[in-house]
């Protein structure tokens, strides 16, 4: 059933994107996912499976592109979502310095400390392990596909809806907001989904990594971006999905984004950024892209700290920021081209 929302408020995205670019010669692609998984059914503990790849594709366009790195893990969620077990390919020494740690705002400086150094390196690795924390906390939404009650359920034992450490999560949850004041009055707010486009390319084996084949009942979280130098600056053009699959087998988006961005191949600043979002759950987050305008000339190579320190609380969106940390690997991708 389609979102009714009131008429002061915007009307729900559906902008899912169908296909993906092809690659460009003399560019870097990475790409990732992480799929979330009940293996032995709802209830038991949550399994995130992740892959991710690094491809360099020749300037001539022509040859064999280049594998630059993978990267695949399996992490183990238990209650409150710590982390009872984890693997990871290639292995590292100092991984299971995360067992017991809680899949929160926590994460990723227990990352540092297991794992000191590939944060800088921003490896494959790195791009799934800093995903637990997303992944982990959004997975249950494809299970209120199966089982329609149990959004009302997990509601009422999130007293603090849409505010954390005494701060406003992001835009689309807001005080007084479409999901805050329905959610109030007893009533289910609904997500605003959307047939998800189909992304794959069928007509370049190279263009994803190889996907996991998915349970039915699974939650994907897509990423993907494309590096190219142009006239002494970095093209970045990248894409980010959430997305889930209906009993009857039908794939919905639930957030997706695409972004657009700039920047300058030596002093690494941000010259440049578009923020399209595509797919959003509730009315008002759409109203976090624009302020995207608020990074412009900062170093991207600190986005991963900086982006959340300046993209607050009815500024932000969660998985925009997420998208826009990403782009502190650019120009280590972007090194790849030389």
């Amino acid at each position: 059933m389609p979102l009714q929302v009131p008429a002061h408020l915007p009307p729900p995205l559906d902008a899912s994107l169908t296909g993906s670019p092809p690659r460009r010669p003399g560019s870097v692609r990475r790409t990732a996912t992480i799929d979330m998984v009940w293996p032995d059914g709802w209830g038991t503990p949550l399994r995130l499976v992740g892959r991710a790849r690094d491809l360099a594709t020749p300037r001539d366009g022509a040859g064999e592109p280049v594998v630059l790195g993978r990267a695949e893990m399996q992490a183990t969620i238990g209650p409150e979502r710590v982390i009872t077990a984890i693997e990871t390919v290639p292995s590292r020494d100092g991984i299971e310095g995360l067992i017991g740690t809680q899949a929160g705002s926590y994460l990723r400086g227990a990352i540092d400390d297991a794992l000191p150094g590939e944060r800088e390196a921003a490896t494959p690795l790195h791009v799934l392990l800093d995903d637990i924390a997303g992944t982990s906390l959004i997975a249950g939404f494809a299970v209120t596909r199966w089982q329609p009650g149990l959004f009302r359920d997990m509601a009422r034992r999130a007293p603090d809806f849409g505010v954390r450490k005494g701060k406003v999560i992001c835009s689309g949850l807001r005080p007084e907001g479409w999901a805050q004041t329905t959610r109030a009055a007893g009533e289910d707010p609904g997500h605003a989904v959307r047939p998800a486009g189909d992304i794959s390319t069928p007509d370049d084996p190279w263009g994803w990594h190889e996907w996991p084949e998915r349970p039915p009942m699974c939650m994907r979280r897509h990423r993907r971006i494309d590096v190219r130098r142009v006239a002494g600056a970095i093209v970045v053009d990248s894409f980010f999905r959430d997305s889930c699959w209906e009993p009857d087998g039908s794939e919905l988006s639930l957030h997706e984004y695409s972004v657009e961005a700039e920047v300058d191949a030596n002093a690494h600043t941000l010259n440049a950024v578009r923020a399209t979002p595509r797919v959003l759950p509730f009315p008002e987050c759409q109203w976090a892209a624009p302020n995207v305008d608020l990074i412009i000339g900062m170093h991207v190579d600190r986005f991963r700290t900086s982006v959340q320190e300046t993209l607050t609380e009815l500024q932000c969106c969660t998985h925009l920021n997420d998208m826009l940390r990403g782009l502190a690997e650019v120009p280590k991708l972007a090194a790849a081209l030389d």
